[in-house]
């Protein structure tokens, strides 16, 4: 019997169908739903981009990206996640963390999970997925894949 499903979630559309998966699993078998996102410390992916700009957190106006990240909107102006302020850019990574799993929710909801549990992590995504589903004795694990 499956009681407990975690989908890790990064933003992109690969994620976005392990969310439609995971809740269909969910809700078949009434249980817990358990959306992970473990925060993105590395170069964003386009759908990622795309959500931050639709959300009004990141510029759209053609501003540059780094290697690092993007500009986000903030206080008075634009930061970038580059920009070596680290509380800043822990901020503004969570703020995108909190979006994706908003956005994941309703998908999940709409697909007829209705126990559903929202965790940002940091971390190594790999180990944190794996420590994460350890911790909450999850049975199933379901990801995306690019």
């Amino acid at each position: 019997m499956v009681k407990k499903v975690l989908v890790a979630i990064d933003g992109s559309d690969h994620a976005s169908k392990a969310v439609e998966l995971g809740a269909d699993i969910a809700a078949k078998y009434d249980a817990e739903l358990i959306l992970l996102h473990v925060l993105l410390r590395r170069e964003l992916p386009r759908e990622l981009q795309r959500l931050a700009q639709a959300e009004h957190l990141a510029a759209g106006d053609g501003r540059r990206t780094t290697s690092a990240g993007m500009p986000v909107a903030g206080l008075g102006g634009y930061i970038n996640l580059a920009d070596g302020n680290e509380r800043l850019t822990e901020d503004v990574l969570r703020l995108i963390g909190r979006k994706i799993l908003e956005n994941a929710e309703r998908v999940a909801t709409d697909h007829g999970a209705h126990k559903v549990t929202k965790r940002v992590e940091d971390g190594k995504p790999v180990e944190t997925i794996l420590e994460v589903a350890g911790s909450e004795k999850v049975d199933m694990i379901v990801t995306g894949a690019r």
